[in-house]
C-alpha cells in the first residue's frame, strides 16, 4: 500500500511538472520581449544620445538578437536587410526567439525598415514608439504567462490526481 501511495504522489508531481513546463513557452515570450525592450532602450541611448553609427549602437545594445543584426551588417547591407536575414534564421523552432509572435515580428520589421534612414529626432521617435509598443506586448505576454502558469499547473495536478486514482 505504501508503494502505491508513493507512486501516486510521484504521478501527481509529474503531472504538476508537465503542466509547469507547458507554460514555459508563454514565459519565454515574455522574457524575449523584456530583453528586446531593454536592448532597444540601450540602442536609443547609443544612437540618438551618443551619436554612434547604427552598427556600433546595435552591437552595444545588450540584446543578443540586436547584436546578431549588427553582425550581419556589412558594407552595402542595410539594417533592414540584416534584420530579414536574422529574422529568418531566428524563426526556426530551436532558435532563442522562436517564441516571438507574428505581431512582435511585425513591430520589429517596421522598426528595422526605417532604422538609420532619417535624422536623430525621427530615430528617437521611431525607437521610443517601438519600445512603447513592445512594452504593451510585454504586458500582455506577462499576463498570458501568469494565466498559463496557473492553468497548466492546475491541469497537470488534476490529470496527475486522476492517474493516481487509477494507480491506487
Amino acid at each position: 500500500m505504501q508503494v502505491r501511495i508513493a507512486l501516486a504522489l510521484c504521478v501527481v508531481l509529474c503531472g504538476a511538472l508537465c503542466g509547469h513546463s507547458l507554460a514555459l513557452t508563454y514565459r519565454r515570450r515574455a522574457s524575449a520581449l523584456r530583453e528586446l525592450t531593454e536592448g532597444l532602450k540601450v540602442l536609443k541611448i547609443h544612437m540618438t544620445g551618443m551619436f554612434e553609427p547604427i552598427q556600433d549602437a546595435l552591437r552595444r545594445s545588450e540584446c543578443p538578437l540586436l547584436r546578431s543584426v549588427s553582425g550581419r551588417m556589412r558594407p552595402g547591407v542595410s539594417a533592414s536587410e540584416a534584420w530579414k536575414e536574422v529574422s529568418k534564421a531566428h524563426s526556426r523552432k530551436d532558435a532563442s526567439t522562436d517564441v516571438l509572435a507574428e505581431s512582435d515580428r511585425a513591430i520589429l520589421d517596421r522598426l528595422f525598415e526605417h532604422l538609420g534612414e532619417s535624422g536623430r529626432a525621427e530615430q528617437n521617435l521611431l525607437l521610443e514608439g517601438t519600445v512603447q509598443t513592445l512594452e504593451a506586448q510585454l504586458e500582455k505576454a506577462a499576463r498570458s504567462a501568469a494565466e498559463a502558469d496557473r492553468l497548466y499547473l492546475k491541469l497537470g495536478v488534476l490529470i496527475g490526481l486522476m492517474l493516481a486514482l487509477i494507480v491506487v
